[in-house]
């Protein structure tokens, strides 16, 4: 791992700006991801993202879909579909709004280079959110590859993202869900 000079604030900015304007201009995205939780892979999968706050997660034993006012969080495996209100925060990490748009807000923001890949650095500059540092590497085409979240009262998250395949018109039927017949519903709107 060859890790290079830190960019100047204002390289911070344009690599910022660059990442938000990709995200301006993709109407919707899928792309596989892989997390991990301090080393050890925990969940992987498709996530399906559609304008700001419409997600799809898809992994082996979860569905978790968010229609932006609307959480279904389907247990496949134990056939339990738990419903909520969307909550903005709730999606963490595979939030692409939050990592690309709200998080800056509230950090300072600089940048370094790693390997030939550039990397967004994020540090919080109020007690508003509950991590101490993020990092997003970008790619040639100022796409999420990799985030990683140092939490000191949890540990380190680390999202990969690979295989993006954007503006497919996803239908606005995939950020919807109807609970299969005979599963368990636990309603908390």
């Amino acid at each position: 791992m060859i890790i290079g000079p830190a960019l100047s604030q204002t390289d911070s900015d344009k690599l910022l700006k660059a990442l938000q304007k990709k995200f301006d201009s993709i109407e919707d995205a899928s792309v596989d991801f892989v997390q991990s939780h301090n080393g050890k892979k925990i969940l992987s999968g498709i996530l399906h993202y559609k304008y700001e706050n419409m997600l799809r997660i898809d992994t082996k034993k979860l569905l978790i879909i968010s229609d932006g006012s609307t959480s279904w969080n389907f247990n496949k495996r134990e056939n339990k579909v738990i419903i909520s209100n969307y909550k903005e925060n709730s999606s963490g990490l595979l939030s692409i709004n939050e990592l690309v748009y709200v998080f800056p807000e509230g950090c300072d923001i600089s940048s370094t280079m790693e390997d030939d890949q550039r990397i967004l650095i994020m540090i919080p500059n109020s007690y508003t959110v509950s991590f101490d540092k993020i990092e997003i590497w970008l790619d040639d085409d100022d796409l999420l590859s990799k985030v990683r979240v140092n939490d000191a009262s949890v540990g380190t998250t680390e999202v990969s993202f690979s295989n993006y395949r954007l503006n497919q018109e996803l239908s606005l039927s995939e950020f919807s869900f109807t609970p299969p017949e005979g599963s368990k519903i636990i309603d908390l709107r």
